[in-house]
């Protein structure tokens, strides 16, 4: 597998969230929900940052769904964040710079039932002072690599910077 991303690969930040203090819970938006049409892949790196000591990330985990946009509650799991599951809460991360590596290909999406998007879900339950975590999610191996770039630039938003621009 091949380290070198081009073309053929979109990457999404997935900026710092506090889900720590007041925060209290899912961070559910943290991530929103990116289309897999085109590509046949996707990995997220999630990273904790600043992090209280005494508390745990209880889930980490892939969900899909049909839309971009979760209104229909018909989101479901594509991982699983539980005892034994894909991200084991048995060891559950709980430090600055620990992080998680989810992977999926697009097959195991549930892509006859309509489920095309997918997004990180993490959550923390029951925790007190700051919880930083951030990410980044890469969707590759488009099927037309210049189509499926970051999409069509436009005047400030998105800025491609080459040789040739």
């Amino acid at each position: 597998m091949s380290n070198r991303l081009s073309e053929e690969a979109v990457l999404t930040i997935l900026e710092t969230a506090d889900i720590g203090g007041t925060n209290t819970g899912a961070v559910g938006n943290w991530a929103t929900y990116l289309d897999m049409k085109g590509f046949q892949r996707v990995t997220a790196v999630v990273e904790l940052g600043t992090w209280n000591v005494g508390d745990d990330l209880d889930t980490c985990k892939f969900q899909q769904c049909t839309q971009a946009a979760d209104a229909g509650g018909d989101a479901k799991d594509l991982t699983t964040s539980a005892s034994g599951g894909n991200y084991d809460t048995d060891a559950p991360l709980d430090a600055d710079g620990d992080q998680a590596i989810l992977e999926a290909r697009v097959e195991d999406l549930d892509v006859a039932g309509g489920f095309r998007y997918v997004r990180v879900y993490c959550a923390e339950a029951g925790n007190t002072g700051t919880d930083n975590i951030s990410g980044v999610i890469v969707r590759h191996g488009a099927a037309e690599q210049y189509a499926e770039r970051h999409v069509a630039a436009s005047a400030g938003s998105k800025v491609y910077v080459t040789p040739e621009s």
